[in-house]
């Protein structure tokens, strides 16, 4: 820790709860908040807390709240059919966005900065841009964007692959909204980190010249717990992830459809197991031989223990999946498209398996299911892969150097 540490006050502003840790986007935060934590830093974290990420503030950990002097704000974020409509044909803003400002957040940032004078304000994704002319006229703490993704890239590969003409003329709309409020949000801050290489490197291809890098979202690696010591079922597949969110369907469905049948004839006694909140009603109603849809799961670490390949579908998405990092660190076997594994580091056929058609899919998890030394080979491999490039003690180090560079 630097003398200078205990000095440094920091405000991290998330658009939902980064505690309890249990997605991706909590996970990054968190690991964030802790890295902030272990430096000595002086942290105030201020969240959104909403129906689909909500958390009960009063049962959060005392040492938690301590530590972080969290406080929360609920808002309605749910999409309303009136105000989606006025906004496409009232106002050029992205609904995306527009979504995030409420009166109340904006009435208890503003009292947090008047009793507060912070070297860092940090605010997690694009979202909460609209607060940015607050932060600016009530503090003079150099402004941070964590950028989890290039949000407009998800929308536009969405629209890209949708075949329903009106589905389509409405995604690019929103695209194009997204992306001109998200080029001015890069404009309007003094610095920039995401988490993935590519998405810096977009990020500097629309000029961006002020201070930039990319840290990864880390593991803690001295935590994780040997799959020896649960009984795994293999072979068997799975996905685990939010199953309210676009992209996750998407995968899910297509596996569904293009790769599950040829399996199942393939391997009759396979099951494919699929967990994550919010399953939507098409999937709840599924029947299908081998399929099991199991929801959310108390413990996502238990149950990625127990199972033995994952794929992961993704044509759309931007920023890193952590639940590929999870289940790498689990010594699980991931097949993965191309954007799927974007901004993780891997070697195709040593940790990971690369494949991006319904064909490679089917041929690459059968070689996993038929070939027991292979899959051990691919398990053990992804194992040290995590242990040596996204330990978070390696990455914090980085983060908190950004930091003291942009004091």
């Amino acid at each position: 820790m630097r003398e200078s540490a205990k000095a440094m006050k920091v405000l991290q502003f998330c658009n939902k709860p980064p505690y309890p840790p249990k997605d991706g986007g909590s996970i990054g935060m968190h690991n964030v908040s802790q890295a902030f934590i272990d430096e000595g830093f002086d942290l105030t974290v201020l969240s959104i807390n909403s129906e689909k990420h909500f958390v009960d503030v009063s049962k959060l950990p005392e040492k938690y709240i301590k530590e972080t002097k969290f406080q929360a704000i609920e808002v309605d974020l749910s999409v309303k059919i009136f105000p989606a409509f006025a906004n496409l044909f009232y106002t050029k803003k992205s609904y995306n966005i527009s979504r995030f400002y409420d009166s109340k957040m904006a009435k208890k940032l503003i009292e947090i900065l008047k009793q507060n004078s912070f070297d860092i304000i940090q605010i997690e994704s694009i979202f909460l841009k609209d607060y940015i002319p607050i932060i600016r006229k009530y503090s003079n703490a150099k402004l941070v964007l964590r950028a989890p993704n290039v949000e407009f890239i998800i929308w536009q590969r969405l629209a890209e692959i949708e075949r329903n003409p009106l589905k389509k003329f409405y995604l690019n709309i929103l695209t194009k909204r997204l992306k001109k409020e998200e080029l001015e949000t890069f404009k309007n801050v003094d610095a920039i980190y995401t988490v993935t290489e590519r998405d810096m490197n977009i990020i500097l291809s629309f000029g961006f010249r002020k201070s930039i890098t990319f840290v990864p979202t880390g593991i803690d690696v001295t935590k994780s717990i040997e799959t020896s010591e649960v009984e795994v079922e293999y072979p068997s597949i799975f996905h685990l992830g939010a199953l309210d969110w676009m992209p996750n369907q998407e995968a899910v469905k297509w596996l569904l459809d293009n790769v599950w049948p040829q399996l199942h004839n393939r391997y009759p006694d396979l099951k494919f197991y699929i967990a994550g909140r919010r399953p939507p009603k098409w999937l709840l109603d599924i029947k299908a031989d081998g399929v099991k849809v199991v929801g959310e799961v108390d413990d996502a670490a238990q149950f990625m223990k127990s199972k033995a390949i994952m794929p992961v579908p993704l044509f759309s998405g931007s920023g890193m999946r952590v639940k590929i990092i999870e289940a790498m660190m689990l010594k699980k076997a991931v097949v993965s498209t191309t954007i799927g594994i974007e901004g993780i580091m891997h070697n195709d056929g040593k940790d990971v398996l690369i494949a991006n058609t319904a064909e490679e899919f089917i041929e690459s998890i059968s070689i996993l299911v038929s070939n027991t030394k292979k899959y051990n080979s691919i398990c053990d491999n992804a194992k040290k892969n995590i242990d040596k490039n996204y330990s978070n003690e390696v990455l914090s180090r980085k983060l908190i150097d950004f930091m003291y560079n942009n004091h």
